[in-house]
């Protein structure tokens, strides 16, 4: 069966992207990569700009891969520390892939101005990411693994914050630049984001 179209103008636009960044790719050479109609990408899209709202926001498969974690591993079942680790590598792996679709619109004011345009329109943007975190969290909360009393949100921002300059270093220092491996930071960042409010008698 072939693909549909929409699929393939997510498929062709993120890999030019990644080539080329966001500001030198054309809508006419997205679709002639997708083996689709140019009014096919306006008709599902709007824009290419808006064509890497999607990408972000819900299609990169690192991002569904992120929020796959709450439905194989729902909040509140099983181990927390593990729960929180699995979160965590997708967190990071979500924002190193992000981060070179991203450059070329934070480079170009007008760019930009219009990606943030399309995030309030459409409601979303990276506060989406801290959110499910605060779900997620959320959720291990009401399972009694958590203080009733911690902020999520701050706890969130931390864990998301973390995932981010991992990525960061990763990409233009190298892994080696991280004190303790990715692993070691993400360890390092649940014990002291997370560690002090996790309850001394976890369901088992």
């Amino acid at each position: 069966m072939p693909t549909p179209a929409r699929q393939r103008i997510l498929d062709a636009a993120l890999g030019l992207i990644q080539q080329k960044g966001i500001g030198r790719v054309t809508t006419r050479e997205i679709a002639m990569a997708a083996d689709a109609a140019e009014g096919s990408l306006f008709k599902n899209f709007g824009d290419k700009m808006g064509l890497l709202t999607e990408l972000l926001s819900y299609e990169l498969p690192e991002n569904q891969a992120w929020r796959a974690v709450a439905i194989e591993a729902p909040p509140g079942q099983g181990d927390l520390v593990a729960g929180l680790v699995l979160f965590m590598e997708r967190a990071i792996d979500y924002y190193a892939a992000a981060l070179p679709l991203q450059a070329g619109s934070l480079a170009d004011r007008e760019l930009l101005r219009r990606h943030r345009a399309l995030n309030r329109e459409r409601g979303t943007g990276p506060q989406l990411a801290l959110q499910g975190t605060v779900d997620c969290l959320r959720g291990w909360q009401e399972a009694g693994y958590l203080d009733q009393e911690a902020d999520l949100y701050a706890m969130a921002v931390a864990l998301c914050g973390g995932a981010l300059i991992c990525a960061y270093i990763e990409q233009l220092a190298g892994p080696g630049q991280i004190r303790g491996g990715r692993d070691g930071l993400i360890h390092s960042l649940i014990d002291s984001a997370v560690g002090p409010y996790m309850t001394k008698d976890t369901p088992s």
